[in-house]
């Protein structure tokens, strides 16, 4: 690491007064910096500068040189800078600032950047031409870093992205923002170079740059926002900055051909992967397949083979709760599995509200949700997933179950109907749903106490139903069911029902002796409880039935998968 340095950042003076956001929002937090690590041959310190402004997250990449460096950036255009930022604010931030700023309206998020710049460059000790900028809602926590290296040359490559929100196929898409655009999404790179760039050679490698970007677009079959089906090129906020080094040989020419603009556009390429996976959940295909699954269950020759996953979720651990699920996904593939279901609630638990609230829940589909998409396509298992969901439109909370299909398709969520208020008061009831066709089989989705009465049952019979499956959390407790419920949806339907219900306990609830079900014909064929996370495997043929193979329940740890 270089022994140079600058200040980490403003004083909380200076920031007040650099900051404030007048009539809006309370001023900015205090600042703290994290380090990042650079090779030493770009000769450049970096660190994530951390604070909060109204209660949401303010995260700035600064990037800075010992000496002035020839800079192209699509921002501020040529300039010698000192340094680079990449300011990244929450969605909600973006929002509020672009509303009012410092008394400007409509383009206040304009205003709010250039406020950003000043505060950074003065912090710095620069002038604000001495520095080059980009801004993004993507968090920083997703940066990606990486090196790529050949004889004299080294490149390296910072990037966030996100493309979820306004991901464009350039020269089909229609541009309709003129100025002042704030970011929604955007790729965001940052390049350093080790050698001398010409001029000519800081503007061709913003066309390699480009190429990379788009290969790992490409790659990950990121789609067009705007035009359904058709392969995204970036998004519509994207930016770049280009950073010439100082050191000999100097380099004219950054195009493909060239040795420099290998590395460049390798770097750019893995960097943009590597943040698109952080930040939305999108892979490339393959890499989500386990490696080890192989199953030596022998499964008959046109029966769906569903795994129930008995799960024991804590109420509030999302991380190890999410764990859990892919660790049970991914014993379930080894066992020959077509569909895997969780039960309700599996991300959270049942009582996760009072511990850690519903900000932290995002609009669906999220990262994770995404990752799960991938994980199914690689590994061609469809998933029916218990989760808390927000409807960012409706700006509405919903105790619901996604549904997955074998290609990685997230084909929707059904939402509850039946709310109970207490654990369930963050929740809005939802409205009848419909079948979802996987397998090409119409699967008609209830969660738990939606099977208390017939009618839920039976209007997902009349869209076509051939099957319900009914995740839950349902302790068997005095007064509180399930009782003979499931056998007489099954008996009043016609169709056959699959409660994929929960064990352990939490501190308000216990579920320790909750059964998973399978009722048909108003008959229950199977039941099973255990006081611990355990998977059971089901063969299921539409003129054959069921056939629970009992000598495959499997433990499903928690933790890390």
């Amino acid at each position: 690491m270089r022994n140079w340095s600058r200040r980490a950042g403003p004083t909380l003076r200076q920031g007040c007064t650099l900051l404030a956001l007048g009539g809006l929002l309370a001023l900015a937090s205090a600042a703290h910096a994290d380090t990042l690590r650079l090779p030493d041959e770009v000769s450049a310190l970096a660190r994530i500068e951390r604070s909060q402004r109204d209660g949401l997250w303010e995260k700035t990449l600064v990037v800075s040189f010992p000496e002035v460096r020839r800079t192209l950036s699509t921002s501020d255009g040529l300039v010698d800078s000192q340094a680079a930022i990449n300011h990244g604010a929450h969605p909600e931030l973006w929002k509020r600032v672009s509303a009012r700023f410092n008394g400007h309206d409509g383009r206040g998020g304009k205003r709010y950047t250039e406020h950003v710049i000043a505060a950074t460059a003065a912090s710095l000790g620069l002038a604000k031409t001495q520095l080059a900028h980009m801004a993004t809602a993507a968090d920083m926590d997703n940066l990606a870093i990486v090196t790529r290296s050949h004889g004299p040359l080294t490149v390296t490559v910072l990037a966030t992205a996100g493309a979820k929100s306004n991901a464009i196929r350039t020269g089909v898409d229609e541009g309709r923002y003129i100025e002042g655009a704030e970011p929604a999404g955007t790729i965001n790179i940052l390049v350093l170079s080790n050698v001398r760039l010409t001029d000519a050679a800081l503007a061709r490698a913003l066309i390699t740059v480009t190429e990379g970007k788009t290969a790992a677009l490409e790659d990950l079959q990121v789609r067009s926002t705007y035009t359904p089906g058709v392969q995204a090129t970036g998004t519509g906020t994207d930016s770049i900055i280009v950073v010439s080094g100082t050191r000999a040989p100097t380099a004219s020419y950054t195009g493909g051909h060239s040795r420099i603009g290998e590395l460049i556009g390798k770097a750019t390429y893995s960097a943009v992967v590597e943040s698109l996976g952080k930040q939305n959940g999108f892979f490339p295909l393959g890499s989500r397949r386990f490696p080890d699954a192989l199953s030596s269950l022998p499964k008959p020759a046109g029966h769906l083979r569903l795994a129930l996953l008995h799960l024991d979720p804590t109420p509030g651990d999302i991380a190890a709760n999410r764990a859990q699920i892919e660790a049970g996904i991914r014993e379930a593939v080894r066992q020959g599995a077509d569909w895997v279901v969780t039960p309700e609630l599996a991300e959270t638990g049942y009582n996760f509200a009072k511990r850690i609230g519903t900000d932290w829940i995002a609009p669906f589909p999220d990262t994770w949700m995404s990752t799960l998409a991938a994980i199914a396509r690689d590994n061609k298992v469809a998933l029916f997933i218990g989760f808390a969901e927000r409807d960012a439109r409706h700006h509405t909370f919903h105790n619901s179950v996604a549904v997955i299909d074998r290609e990685g398709k997230i084909l929707g969520a059904y939402r509850k109907q039946r709310v109970h208020g207490g654990a369930e008061s963050w929740s809005v009831a939802g409205t009848d749903g419909h079948p979802f066709v996987v397998d090409g089989v119409p699967v008609g989705v209830l969660i738990c106490a939606d099977t208390y009465a017939p009618e839920p049952a039976a209007r997902q019979r009349e869209q076509g139903a051939a099957l319900l499956l009914v995740p839950a959390n349902w302790p068997p407790v005095d007064g509180m069911g399930p009782g003979d419920v499931w056998e007489r949806r099954s008996r009043e339907t016609g169709i056959p029902v699959v409660v994929n219900n929960r064990t352990g306990s939490e501190p308000e609830l216990d579920f320790t002796h909750g059964e998973s079900a399978i009722a048909v014909a108003g008959r229950r064929q199977f039941s099973f409880s255990t006081p611990a996370g355990r998977m059971l495997l089901v063969d299921w043929n539409r003129a054959h039935g069921f056939n629970p193979l009992t000598g495959a329940i499997t433990p499903v740890p928690k933790g890390a998968p």
